[in-house]
């Protein structure tokens, strides 16, 4: 819900840091796969922009919270949940996802942690579902969790798995 300040312009209904710059190149990958039909999930929210953003594109946005940060310091629409969990064992329903998210934060796992979150994503996924991050050691992690194709990409282009900038993992 937006509110009217003092001098009558429109504020908006977050409170949080300003988005990292990094962010627009992921953005830009990302909405291309976004229809107002997806369902979204954004695990490790760095910022929760991401989140925020989505959630003006798509049908629903899960904002997977490691921190704890956000779920007391954000005023969120009504098509995004903030979840809160350690990011490995992640509490949404089966199969809803068509869309995953994790940037980089697959790189801060262990690797017992990383096998235990591929195969929660994946349970995650709906039929056809996408995970996407940005971790050079995820491609032969996604393949032994039970991916049926992994997919590197620079830009739009997609190109061999060790010149990506971004790994999709399809279910």
């Amino acid at each position: 819900m937006q509110t009217v300040s003092s001098g009558g312009a429109l504020r908006l209904p977050f409170r949080f840091q300003q988005p990292r710059a990094g962010n627009e190149s992921d953005l830009r990958f990302l909405e291309r796969r976004w229809t107002p039909r997806t369902v979204f999930m954004d695990v490790g929210a760095p910022d929760c922009a991401l989140a925020l953003k989505a959630a003006t594109y798509v049908e629903r946005v899960y904002a997977i919270d490691v921190s704890g940060h956000f779920v007391h310091n954000l005023l969120a629409p009504v098509n995004l949940r903030l979840v809160l969990c350690d990011g490995v064992r992640i509490p949404v329903p089966d199969g809803c996802v068509d869309l995953a998210w994790s940037g980089a934060f697959t790189g801060h796992l262990h690797a017992d942690d990383l096998r235990e979150h591929l195969r929660n994503v994946l349970r995650i996924l709906a039929p056809g579902g996408q995970y996407v991050c940005s971790t050079p050691r995820i491609p032969q992690a996604m393949t032994q969790a039970g991916f049926s194709a992994v997919r590197g990409y620079a830009g739009g282009w997609r190109v061999p798995l060790r010149f990506a900038s971004h790994i999709v993992g399809v279910k």
